[in-house]
């Protein structure tokens, strides 16, 4: 047994096919795995890495401000001008 083979685990077509929930697993737990098909041709799955949150970006409250300056709401046609 190799050092790799002892830090990956290796399946096959059929365990993918049969029990893929196991073999995703291993994926997630190993960080990659190895995949043997019949012909002997080894692929190796890998999880993608989970994007990272985008934080929303800071919008001044327009409606506070214009309750601060006493505003009234634009109504509807004003708003339909506006488009």
């Amino acid at each position: 047994m190799s050092v790799m083979s002892a830090i990956t685990s290796d399946f096959t077509f059929r365990d993918l096919s049969r029990n893929p929930t196991k073999v995703l697993e291993a994926c997630d737990r190993m960080g990659f795995i190895r995949i043997r098909s019949r012909k002997g041709t080894t692929y190796e799955l890998r999880p993608e890495p989970t994007p990272a949150s985008t934080p929303k970006p800071d919008y001044p409250d327009f409606s506070a401000r214009r309750r601060a300056l006493k505003m009234p709401m634009m109504k509807a046609e004003q708003s339909e001008k506006l488009d």
